[in-house]
């Protein structure tokens, strides 16, 4: 299984509650944590508000959805205070002609 904690039942063999073939054991519901707070710098916070996509972004999906948060983070982390942040531009070889 794909989902956080999720531990198979074990066989019940041996136990004295009745296990039915057609039961299936009960998943544990998901506790995921909390939106993460404001920090004051609006680029950090694009950043991690990405983090709110998790749950519904398929497990497979996962990392790309932090590589793109951490791209996000070091472009933050790369701006110059007070300054909009620089656009993401490939340099091509022959230049701009």
């Amino acid at each position: 299984m794909t989902e956080p904690n999720y531990v198979p039942a074990e066989s019940h063999a041996g136990h004295d509650d009745p296990v039915t073939e057609n039961s299936e054991p009960s998943r544990p519901e998901v506790q995921w944590p909390d939106p993460a707070s404001s920090t004051g710098d609006p680029l950090v916070d694009r950043a991690l508000a990405v983090l709110d996509n998790v749950p519904a972004t398929p497990v497979a999906e996962h990392g790309d959805l932090y590589a793109a948060i951490h791209d996000s983070l070091l472009e933050a982390l790369d701006a110059e205070p007070g300054l909009p942040a620089a656009p993401q531009s490939t340099p091509r070889p022959e230049g701009d002609s």
